[in-house]
């Protein structure tokens, strides 16, 4: 179900704190934009994602998105921008690169190893 970019934005439930996590991950598209995602795991599965961007509503509504797929149980290696683009309405042309960017702090987090938060 895609929720427009308002949506997401005026109820934040994801966006914390990701120092704690159990991998965490990030990623910069210049422009100012930087991404991080922390996950915890329990038994290799997202219990908890939450996220800590840049102000840009766009990449914030993204990484909203991505925290609720992956706690949904949609796994890391799964969450591809285009699944994002199609989880996200109202986002303007020039901004769908948000998603690529929400996507490559995901694969980041889910590529360190446990503990860290590189």
């Amino acid at each position: 179900m895609s929720r427009s970019v308002a949506d997401l934005v005026s109820s934040l439930r994801h966006g914390a704190a990701v120092d704690r996590a159990d991998r965490a991950g990030g990623a910069d598209g210049g422009e100012r934009l930087r991404v991080r995602i922390g996950l915890w795991l329990e038994r290799e599965r997202v219990v908890r994602a939450r996220f800590r961007a840049t102000t840009c509503a766009s990449l914030l509504a993204y990484a909203e998105a991505a925290c609720a797929l992956l706690e949904a149980g949609t796994p890391p290696g799964d969450l591809t921008p285009a699944l994002l683009r199609a989880q996200v309405s109202g986002v303007h042309p020039v901004h769908l690169d948000r998603a690529d960017l929400v996507a490559a702090a995901v694969r980041a987090a889910a590529a360190q190893p446990e503990g860290s938060s590189a």
